[in-house]
């Protein structure tokens, strides 16, 4: 046993703003990892069913109506009961994703305080032992536990980018059609526990339950939160797609898909290694290239209709490639757009010069082929979606805003 600091929980960063990219990054890489380790859930169990899921939720509602004050109980708690119990997909989606092996002995508890960084290694610890129904839960649970603590401490851009940086790894894109469900649910535990432990701050209930308050307002703030919409990034290598798609996830708080790893997972690669392919060979056959545009289709499909904002990282140099992405039907009105970064081509080749550990492969050959083949936007797509235009030195935050509105009416 291990003695620490407690400044060397996350919580604490949380709380004296030590915070950075690197350590949510670091800390979405360890638990994609520990994820990936865990022992999946034994087939006549009953850890992670529906029946299971049901009964958590039910009972976190049921106690905080049991604890608060009736007269505390806002407005939207009710849309919320009546939210759990209209999720009429959810049942069979839980199930689905058991029978894929995706309930697994996790940790349980997993927020910034049961999680430290020790040796500059992010750690958790404490997980649940009382009750195995607990920790024998799906991963995107636990998953979407984290990223509803980070947004609760005040870090929702941070949550954005470690729900990515999970996503990219582990490449579970289908269980974000649960995500809204357990960000909503672990945000109750959280409003639970805070009931549970309330003492009285001089006679004043709406102080003596304010933490608990906040969490509900925060679940229901999420449930409420389903807006479609799409962002096609789009330019040469070097351009600066990814990152100004990175910067977009977490102003606006989308879900990035990025060509060059999903090409890679297709072909059992991982993110930075090198496939040692020769230009428009190997993994960059065309082929190779209309199968990734199609699973890059396929996700954003199924993340649309999850009801979220959709940033589609590829270069998208053909018309084809970009119409068949804004052809996409969520079964309803979505926004579309599409952001277009340039810069001069002799910064595009010292950019590309300058790669390392990067999952982009192009090189200058790359680059010098793109210049040849691409395809200026069509009348068709100017009407589909607004196109907004940034130059080599990122997009600003007048464009974001106006990104935010386009996707949002």
């Amino acid at each position: 046993m291990r003695q620490f600091a407690q400044r060397d929980l996350l919580s604490a960063h949380a709380a004296d703003g030590r915070l950075d990219a690197a350590l949510i990054d670091a800390l979405a890489a360890r638990i994609a990892d520990f994820h990936a380790g865990c022992e999946r859930a034994p087939a006549d169990s009953e850890f992670g069913s529906p029946r299971s899921v049901a009964h958590w939720s039910a009972e976190n509602l049921e106690t905080l109506e049991r604890e608060l004050p009736p007269a505390l109980l806002p407005l939207e708690f009710q849309r919320l009961e009546d939210w759990y119990l209209h999720q009429d997909a959810i049942a069979a989606q839980i199930g689905s994703r058991r029978e894929a092996g995706f309930v697994r002995e996790c940790h349980g508890d997993l927020h910034l305080g049961n999680i430290a960084l020790l040796d500059g290694r992010v750690t958790p610890f404490d997980c649940i032992e009382f009750n195995p129904e607990l920790r024998w839960i799906d991963t995107i649970s636990e998953t979407a536990f984290v990223a509803m603590d980070l947004e609760a401490r005040g870090y929702a851009a941070f949550g954005w980018r470690f729900l990515n940086r999970y996503l990219q790894t582990t490449g579970d894109y289908a269980g974000v059609a649960l995500l809204r469900y357990y960000f909503v649910y672990r945000a109750l535990v959280r409003a639970k526990v805070e009931a549970l432990r309330a003492e009285n701050i001089d006679g004043d209930p709406q102080a003596q339950f304010r933490p608990a308050l906040d969490y509900i307002g925060l679940a229901c703030r999420r449930a409420d939160d389903v807006r479609p919409g799409l962002v096609l990034m789009h330019g040469l290598s070097g351009s600066g797609k990814s990152t100004v798609a990175a910067k977009l996830v977490e102003s606006l708080g989308a879900i990035q898909l990025r060509s060059d790893i999903e090409r890679k997972r297709l072909f059992g690669l991982d993110a930075n290694a090198s496939s040692g392919s020769p230009l428009a060979g190997g993994i960059y056959t065309a082929e190779a290239g209309k199968a990734t545009y199609a699973r890059l289709a396929e996700l954003a499909q199924g993340l649309l209709e999850a009801g979220y904002w959709v940033i589609v990282d590829a270069a998208f140099l053909r018309r084809d490639e970009r119409e068949a992405l804004l052809a996409l039907d969520s079964g309803g009105a979505f926004g579309r757009a599409i952001v277009h970064c340039n810069a001069p081509v002799d910064e595009l080749r010292r950019r590309i010069a300058a790669r390392h550990d990067d999952p982009s492969e192009a090189n200058l050959d790359v680059l010098a082929k793109q210049l040849e083949t691409v395809e200026p936007f069509a009348d068709v797509e100017r009407a589909w979606a607004q196109v907004i235009e940034v130059g080599a030195g990122g997009i600003e935050a007048e464009q974001i805003d106006a990104l935010r509105k386009s996707l949002a009416s």
